[in-house]
């Protein structure tokens, strides 16, 4: 190459270089509930009650997936596998009522789901902290429900978002929220926010005072809060130098039905040939069909505000890339957290309880909370740079695949220490490959699923076009043993082909097997106290012969010797039972686990500092859960008692406060190994100790003692390593002006 042509190509390149677009934006709409046979695009032909005008749109644009699966049947276990990039096993989160001890649903209940968390850590590497690595500003607006009992913590900025809502659900920027405006409620719950005093009434209004006042410029529509605050948020960043990644998780569609828009409830209801109801009770008691006029309005709604946030975008010029609008260099995902809810009991005008069909997911076999295709299949669309519109994909891929590609998308390497179980689908999304691959090159063709909890006690795989499902818990689980079926052929899934096809069979419960032995995948265990139809073995399970506790070790005996089984492993479950909240939650309790040692007739573990009550669970060589103290079954004693309640013994406070002591000196000698003044912590350490002199110190009294000094040790979280204790981590520092 001459000197000339040598110039021209660096000019060229430097050209390139410099109106190279820069980082894209993501935008994730994650909706709630919404079936994949909701969105009319996904009809295929077929008649749709729901009218889903942005969501087809945005599909004509870009990439509509028909394979797409949630990791799970229920919301949050899929939203945590999204925010960790990981299958539930790993990441502990199985289902909703995670943090909970295990008991049977009923006395006679076979089987009992295993304990799990309701939290991902906080210290969990996630999307957000990830993101942020690249230069991304981040944002969650709305449903999280992969931190905490209910609303509890970890809030959203406590996993990695710049913008979020922390302690009593108020957002972190007052730029953009008032903590003391007025129909803080209904603007931070958005139109889904149930309706008072029922759903009859309370219909939005153009009342300039009404939080979800109608709209005559945009067809009446109601005001929603949370919108409102996304395209705030928007507008706020957009003007910097960072590309942001906006998580927008609206908590439409879900339950309870209800619609603000009351033009809209009226064109379904019309559209249906049904009245108006002027009475409460069911819409629709039929068990199939599109027919729900409160359903349809909650799908129109989510579709209207799909369409909100798409506009802006359009509408909105870009600074980072002149001459463009935001969506020429945005990422649109649209996605939701599990299949469609098929039906709910609503309360009538006697004030009893009638069935609602809430939605039809057909041809997909079953809804929410099944294992079966409609529970975890779902609507899939992707709408970005470089993306050809009008491509519909049938690329088998899953929420957890949103990890990796939005590192993709960010420019970012993949980093093996994250531990992701997913595939980056950007060169599927670009059309240079057909089917993902993980990080290593390996084409992925199947995906797992574990869910080992309440009645649908399963485990399944899909591989190519098979779907096999393992029951796990059978007497709770209706199902039989195995179930195969062929979904290029049998989409609804209603011929067993596990006897006919032994050799599929076996082939994929191998993989079943090895992939949920690979992941130390929690089992559902076997019920020990049934009276009818017993299991095998059951009159091998020891019995607890003894328990107690001494300082920082707690421990129970069983029996052992000829005719019982041997105790092959062990848990000790705790709670921590923090005061403040308590106030602020109710029964929001939650309790966590970590090993216990099995010895030859007994079970020892240490109590983690702070430690109120604990419940020691044993597992047999058959199986068997044995507790520490017999517990009630969930029919006996439900949700609504905290656990720590229905626990007679619970080991009391005094190993919990024996171990915090422990901790708290061996805090305060790292903080004068590091020349700080330890005064405040020495001084709570001594009055712990002489609160645990006393013969029966009042538990209140010993709470407030270990968070005492939890607070004190937190305050040297820069310098010592005691600090930063997971146990000291699981929720922010109590108040104990307010005890």
């Amino acid at each position: 190459m001459n000197k000339k042509m040598a110039v021209v190509a660096t000019v060229v390149c430097l050209f390139v270089v410099a109106n190279a677009a820069p980082k894209p934006n993501i935008v994730h709409i994650f909706t709630d509930d919404l079936g994949q046979q909701d969105v009319a695009c996904y009809r295929e032909g077929r008649a749709s009650l729901y009218e889903t005008p942005n969501m087809d749109q945005l599909a004509r644009e870009g990439m509509r997936f028909t394979d797409a699966y949630s990791p799970a049947p229920t919301c949050a276990p899929s939203r945590a596998a999204f925010m960790s990039g990981q299958y539930g096993p790993k990441n502990g989160v199985l289902h909703v009522m995670g943090g909970l001890l295990p008991r049977p649903l009923n006395p006679d209940f076979r089987y009992i789901a295993p304990f799990y968390s309701c939290r991902l850590p906080v210290d969990a590497n996630t999307i957000p902290r990830v993101l942020k690595q690249a230069g991304y500003v981040t944002a969650h607006i709305k449903k999280m429900h992969v931190g905490g009992r209910g609303y509890s913590y970890p809030y959203p900025v406590t996993y990695g978002f710049d913008f979020s809502w922390g302690k009593n659900k108020d957002y972190n920027d007052p730029g953009l929220w008032d903590k003391n405006m007025k129909h803080k409620q209904a603007y931070s719950e958005g139109l889904w926010l149930p309706m008072q005093p029922n759903r009859l009434s309370d219909f939005a209004t153009s009342d300039p005072d009404d939080p979800y006042r109608t709209d005559p410029n945009d067809d009446d529509r109601p005001f929603d809060g949370t919108v409102d605050l996304a395209l705030k948020w928007m507008d706020k960043v957009v003007p910097g130098d960072q590309p942001f990644f906006l998580n927008y998780c609206t908590s439409m569609v879900h339950g309870p039905l209800s619609a603000r828009d009351g033009k809209r409830f009226e064109h379904y209801c019309k559209k249906l040939g049904i009245p108006v109801p002027t009475q409460l009770g069911s819409m629709n008691k039929e068990h199939s069909g599109q027919k729900n006029p409160y359903y349809a309005t909650m799908v129109d709604t989510t579709d209207w505000i799909v369409g909100k946030l798409v506009k802006y975008l359009e509408a909105t010029d870009d600074p980072r890339n002149p001459g463009h609008k935001l969506v020429d260099n945005t990422y649109i995902i649209l996605s939701t957290d599990n299949g469609g809810c098929t039906g709910i009991p609503v309360i009538n005008e006697k004030g009893g309880r009638e069935y609602e069909q809430v939605t039809d997911n057909a041809p997909l076999r079953g809804g929410k909370q099944t294992p079966y295709e409609g529970g975890v299949r779902i609507p899939f669309i992707v709408r970005g740079p470089d993306i050809q519109a009008g491509v519909v994909s049938d690329a088998l891929v899953s929420l957890i695949d949103l990890f990796p590609t939005f590192m993709s998308i960010a420019e970012m390497e993949p980093q093996p220490e994250l531990g992701l179980d997913g595939c980056n689908i950007l060169p599927v999304l670009l059309g240079k490959e057909k089917a993902p691959r993980f990080a290593d090159g390996k084409m992925r063709d199947s995906l797992f699923f574990h869910y080992p909890i309440e009645m649908p006690m399963s485990s399944s795989v899909r591989k190519g076009d098979w779907k096999l499902y393992l029951n796990t818990g059978p007497g709770v689980n209706r199902a039989p043993d195995v179930e195969l079926f062929d979904l290029s052929r049998d989409l609804s899934e209603a011929n067993n082909l596990a006897e006919s096809n032994p050799k599929k069979r076996e082939e994929l419960l191998r993989d079943l097997h090895a992939w949920l032995n690979k992941h130390d995948a929690p089992m559902p265990y076997k019920n020990p106290g049934i009276t009818k139809t017993p299991h095998a073995n059951q009159d091998q399970v020891p019995a607890i012969t003894g328990r107690g506790s001494e300082g920082d070790k707690l421990w129970v005996t069983y029996e052992t010797g000829q005719g019982k089984a041997k105790v092959v492993s062990a848990l000790l479950l705790y709670t921590l039972n923090p005061l403040e909240f308590q106030k602020i939650h109710g029964t929001n309790e939650e309790w966590f686990q970590v090993p216990a040692r099995v010895e030859s007739g007994r079970v020892v573990a240490d109590a983690p500092p702070g430690m109120t009550h604990g419940v020691l669970y044993l597992r047999d060589e058959n199986d068997f859960f044995i507790t520490s103290e017999p517990l009630p079954s969930v029919k006996e004693s439900n949700y609504k008692i905290k656990d720590s309640e229905i626990v007679k013994d619970g080991f009391g406070y005094q190993p919990g406060l024996a171990s915090m002591i422990q901790h708290g000196e061996a805090a305060a000698q790292s903080a004068r190994n590091a020349k700080r003044d330890t005064a405040r912590l020495d001084g709570a350490v001594l009055s712990a100790r002489q609160l645990s002199a006393q013969m029966a110190p009042e538990r209140q009294a010993c709470y407030l003692a270990m968070a005492r000094i939890r607070n004190e040790i937190r305050a040297f979280d820069d310098i010592i390593a005691e600090a930063d204790l997971e146990v000291f981590n699981f929720f922010p520092l109590v108040d104990l002006s307010k005890w």
